[in-house]
This record gives C-alpha cells, sequence and structure tokens, in this order.
C-alpha cells in the first residue's frame, strides 16, 4: 500500500526529482549542498522582502519560451528542468504565486504571466490577477488548431 500511495499520484519527472533530492541527501552530500542551500534560500527570500518594500506584486514570465505542444518536450528533462527556472526563485522562497494567461507569442502558443505576492498576501494576489483578467480576454482564448 505504502509504495502504491507514494507512485501512483506523481508523473514520471516529478519521480526523477524526488530520486535526485533523495541521492543528494542520502550520500554524504548534506553539508555541501543542503546547508548552502539553506543559506542561498535565505538570501532569495530577504532580496524578496526588500522588494516587497516597493511594491505589492511582482510580475514576470513563468517560463523563458511559450508553451510547449502538448508531447513536445517530455523526453528531454534538461529543458523541463529549465522551464521551472523563473517560477524557482518565489518556491524557494516560500512566496505564494501564479500563472495566469498573458497573450500569444511564437507560433500562437500560450504565453504565462507569473505574480507574486508577499507572505501571507494571497488575497491581494488573487485581487492582482483578477483585474489582470478582467482587463483582457486572454483566458478565453486558445491557441489556433485546439
Amino acid at each position: 500500500m505504502y509504495k502504491k500511495t507514494r507512485s501512483q499520484g506523481f508523473g514520471p519527472e516529478v519521480k526523477r526529482r524526488i530520486m535526485i533530492g533523495t541521492y543528494v541527501l542520502s550520500h554524504g552530500y548534506y553539508d555541501a549542498y543542503y546547508l548552502q542551500a539553506q543559506k542561498l534560500r535565505r538570501m532569495i527570500a530577504d532580496d524578496f522582502q526588500a522588494c516587497f518594500q516597493q511594491c505589492d506584486v511582482i510580475a514576470g514570465p513563468v517560463a523563458p519560451t511559450v508553451a510547449w505542444k502538448i508531447g513536445e518536450q517530455g523526453d528531454d528533462p534538461v529543458k523541463a528542468y529549465l522551464a521551472d527556472i523563473f517560477t524557482l526563485p518565489a518556491s524557494l522562497a516560500g512566496l505564494p504565486g501564479m500563472s495566469i494567461p498573458a497573450g500569444f507569442g511564437e507560433h500562437g502558443m500560450p504565453v504565462g504571466l507569473q505574480l507574486i505576492g508577499n507572505y501571507f498576501d494571497e488575497g491581494g494576489l488573487l485581487h492582482a490577477a483578477h483585474a489582470f483578467q478582467q482587463a483582457t480576454d486572454f483566458h478565453s482564448r486558445a491557441p489556433a488548431g485546439f
């Protein structure tokens, strides 16, 4: 039962990332990687807090490219890791973030806008996303051919 509940709900990419993390923490890398990562995480969180002294929401891209077509990049884990590069800082800092539709780019594929809010300000983040949705129609459109 334990194996089923820990494996059936995860896809291959999530399982791969869990295994990499488990390996790093279990093979003597704790001091070299984990403790350094915790220090870096604190620095990232502090940088965000400095930004939130001047603004309520941070907006930026979700990914370095437009969305991929379904199944297009499934066999390249490096591309999958790089696609997450812009969402990692907020996750590392433990901040609320969300992706909203923000238009279409190359080949008519969707572009996501990432909104990041401060700790315990999920309401402000949702309000900003709702205001953007009211001012645009991207949420009701789909790429050509879908």
